[in-house]
């Protein structure tokens, strides 16, 4: 489940649907309630004041519809992503203007609203990888060096020497520009947190690559070619990765 904590606001004339929805939350320590409304003016304005990640937006209510807010949120340009809680369907064809996350039917169960959290989180994560790579791709990367420990002592390596990075139990696999390969004591995790740049991008479960090295990426075999020091070695991706490096159409591929 997703690590980084998720704001969310709920916002229903039905105090009781207020109360189950957020009984249901519970079930997901990430997601925090951080404000709810039973009036939609009041709730629209608790949204611009805490710019939440999650917006639970009943559509049917008086003085001021779920729609109208929707569209309000959009006109804003506050980046929040709305799922409409609603008893009426009908209202669901409306809705698809504002490009909601999804739609809760009521009444809707727990189970319902765990495929809406994981569609959320999957999106969410997309994202992430997808600004990573656009910082990689329109900014100045500042290298430096950076010590390691290893079993015999302290690793003293140049960030930009780093071709790619393996996960070993506790430990991780560096490979580095000039064919050596270095053991350092620290978990891949850790290793990717101390090093902070944007230029090594994860490419399997255990595999961060520095994208300085990267050749090309064949879609078929989904395969990563890391070109360096007249060396051109594969490793596998995944598909998830392939397509963010497809949609922002940065790398050769065939």
């Amino acid at each position: 489940m997703y690590s980084v904590d998720i704001s969310a606001i709920i916002i229903d004339d039905d105090d009781e649907a207020i109360n189950l929805l957020e009984m249901f939350l519970r079930n997901f320590p990430s997601i925090k309630v951080v404000a709810k409304s039973s009036n939609p003016v009041i709730g629209l304005e608790l949204i611009k004041e805490t710019i939440p990640d999650l917006v639970f937006l009943d559509i049917d209510m008086p003085d001021m519809t779920g729609l109208q807010v929707a569209q309000s949120i959009k006109n804003e340009n506050i980046k929040a992503e709305i799922v409409f809680t609603t008893a009426f369907q009908d209202y669901a064809y409306k809705a698809l203007k504002i490009e909601p996350l999804d739609f809760l039917t009521k009444p809707f169960s727990s189970a319902d609203l765990e495929i809406v959290v994981k569609k959320y989180i999957s999106r969410a994560e997309k994202k992430l990888h997808e600004q990573k790579l656009d910082v990689f791709f329109h900014t100045q990367l500042n290298q430096s060096k950076i010590s390691l420990p290893t079993s015999s002592g302290i690793l003293v390596v140049d960030i930009k020497d780093i071709v790619y990075v393996r996960a070993d139990s506790f430990r991780t696999i560096l490979y580095l520009q000039d064919r050596s390969v270095e053991t350092v004591n620290k978990s891949l995790s850790k290793l990717i947190q101390l090093l902070n740049s944007s230029v090594f991008f994860q490419i399997n479960r255990s595999v961060y690559l520095n994208l300085n090295y990267l050749q090309r990426i064949d879609k078929k075999k989904k395969m990563c070619y890391i070109a360096y020091n007249q060396t051109v070695l594969e490793e596998p991706i995944a598909r998830n990765y392939i397509v963010s490096f497809e949609k922002l159409n940065i790398y050769p591929a065939i």
